[in-house]
């Protein structure tokens, strides 16, 4: 599953004109019990004295990998199905992205969700979507992103709504510019044009303004200075 995923999603990365350039990191699932942080000289200490929360994924800069975690995977399996693994390889991708960057002055909570809009981008221009329910549920399309992290760690991860949202900004889906800074910045603020649906997220109940397939089925929305399908933003002074 995760080869297959991978493959789209680097025909994707390839297609952007934001990561054409950018080397794609290799995509290495673990051992059974090995963690990314484990398996990742430095990044163990380093989350140990950030307060890092575990992560199914996690771009290590030492080697260009995206380490993904065997056994988280495979929950994300069982639960979403190929669309929750995919999440999970495009929020890998979507921190690699911003590791090939300077650091920038944002909060932990904002870095998040543009890995997470970033994530959006790079698995809009696939093929890949949820398995189809019946009756669909309003939460599917996001449901990877609603549940990656606990209510605790809103703080560094960004509330569930916030990521969902995220995620569907890199869709093209919302009326957020894109995945920029500044936008990240305002999400993380709970400050974007269209706050209704950010609420509608966050309760997963407003079947009217969030149905699995009328969401699956809404085109991108064409913004001023935003393409569509969404682009990595054309990020300066790359490293």
């Amino acid at each position: 599953m995760v080869a297959s995923i991978d493959g789209q999603l680097r025909q994707s990365w390839n297609a952007d004109p934001g990561t054409a350039r950018l080397p794609w990191p290799a995509i290495e699932v673990l051992p059974a019990g090995q963690t990314p942080q484990s398996a990742c000289p430095g990044a163990g200490s380093a989350a140990s004295e950030a307060g890092s929360v575990q992560s199914s994924a996690l771009y290590c800069a030492a080697g260009g990998r995206v380490l993904l975690d065997r056994t988280r995977l495979a929950k994300e399996a069982s639960r979403h199905g190929e669309w929750g693994v995919a999440y999970w390889v495009g929020i890998g991708l979507g921190t690699a992205i911003l590791g090939q960057r300077p650091t920038a002055r944002r909060s932990a909570a904002a870095a998040n969700l543009q890995a997470n809009c970033l994530a959006g981008v790079l698995i809009g221009g696939t093929s890949l979507q949820p398995t189809p329910q019946d009756p669909p549920r309003p939460d599917q399309l996001v449901a990877p992103a609603n549940g990656a992290y606990g209510t605790a760690a809103a703080e560094q991860m960004g509330t569930r709504s916030q990521r969902s949202y995220a995620l569907l900004t890199g869709f093209g889906m919302t009326e957020l510019a894109g995945c920029s800074d500044g936008a990240m910045a305002q999400l993380a603020r709970d400050q974007v044009p269209d706050p209704a649906l950010l609420g509608a997220l966050a309760t997963g109940t407003d079947r009217a303004a969030f149905n699995t397939m009328a969401v699956m089925n809404r085109r991108c929305r064409r913004l001023p200075n935003s393409p569509c399908p969404r682009r990595v933003p054309p990020f300066t002074g790359q490293k």
